[in-house]
C-alpha cells in the first residue's frame, strides 16, 4: 500500500490572480481547523517555488501549539515536505516551514490553522516514522549510502 497526505496540504505561492498590493501569502495559507489532541499529516507543496529541476532535500517544522511526531527528511515528494502533528494547545497556531533545495536555496513559509478546544472524538497516535519509509520486518529503516531514508512513492 503507498500511502498519500491527506488533504491537508496547501501550495507555499501565491496563485498570479491573487498577487494584489497589500495580499501577502502568509494570510492566504492556512489548513483546515483541528480539533485539540487530533493528530494528522500536514503538507507544505513548495513546486511553484522550485525551477531548474530542483528538489528539496530536507525539511524543518516548527510548530506552535503542537508536538511532532515526524518531519523533514523524508519529504513526501521531491516537492512536498511533510510533517506528523499532534495539536495540544487550541486557538490560532502557526507552522513555520524552512526546506532546503538541491540547489542550496531556503524557501520558507508559515501556515495558519485553528485548534478548536473541543477533544477529538478519538484521539490521534503519535507516530515516531513516516508511512511511506521502507523498513525491515524488525523496523530496522533502510537507508542511502548517504544515509537518507529510503522511500515508496
Amino acid at each position: 500500500m503507498t500511502w498519500a497526505p491527506c488533504q491537508r496540504v496547501v501550495k507555499a505561492d501565491v496563485p498570479p490572480s491573487f498577487r494584489v498590493r497589500g495580499i501577502s501569502a502568509p494570510v492566504l495559507l492556512c489548513w483546515p481547523g483541528a480539533f485539540l489532541n487530533s493528530a494528522a499529516d500536514y503538507s507544505v507543496d513548495f513546486s511553484g517555488q522550485l525551477c531548474c529541476e530542483e528538489t528539496l532535500t530536507n525539511a524543518a517544522f516548527a510548530v506552535s501549539g503542537g508536538v511532532i511526531g515526524w518531519s523533514g527528511k523524508p519529504t513526501f515528494t521531491e516537492a512536498i515536505a511533510t510533517a506528523w502533528i499532534t495539536w495540544v494547545a487550541a486557538g490560532p497556531q502557526s507552522v513555520e516551514v524552512t526546506a532546503v533545495t538541491s540547489g542550496g536555496r531556503t524557501l520558507s513559509a508559515i501556515i495558519q490553522i485553528t485548534v478548536l478546544s473541543s477533544n477529538a472524538l478519538l484521539a490521534g497516535q503519535d507516530q515516531a516514522v513516516a508511512p511511506n519509509v521502507l523498513t525491515l520486518p524488525d523496523g530496522t529503516r533502510i537507508t542511502t549510502a548517504a544515509g537518507n531514508d529510503l522511500l515508496a512513492q
